[in-house]
């Protein structure tokens, strides 16, 4: 699928992204996220905290047997902040 001008935001119940179809928040998603929240990764985080527990509320209620992992939902909307971080102290 190409991302061509779309924006790589979340297609709801399934949280695939609409320009690509990978799981949301798909590297390109990440990179727009950081430049709009501009270093404030605090509020960045608050953000997709909302997010992740909408997408368990839509997942689990879509198919409960067919929904990703705790962890791995947390690693998809919310570890990738730390690292980011990270690189941003070096």
């Amino acid at each position: 699928m190409s991302d061509a001008g779309q924006p790589h935001h979340p297609v709801r119940p399934r949280w695939v992204c609409r320009a690509d179809g990978q799981p949301w928040p798909c590297p390109q998603a990440r990179a727009a996220l950081l430049r709009d929240y501009d270093g404030d990764l605090v509020g960045l985080a608050v953000h997709l905290a909302t997010m992740l527990h909408d997408a368990v509320r839509d997942l689990y209620a879509l198919d409960p047997d067919d929904a990703p992992e705790p962890a791995a939902l947390w690693d998809r909307f919310l570890a990738w902040l730390d690292r980011s971080r990270r690189r941003a102290a070096r």
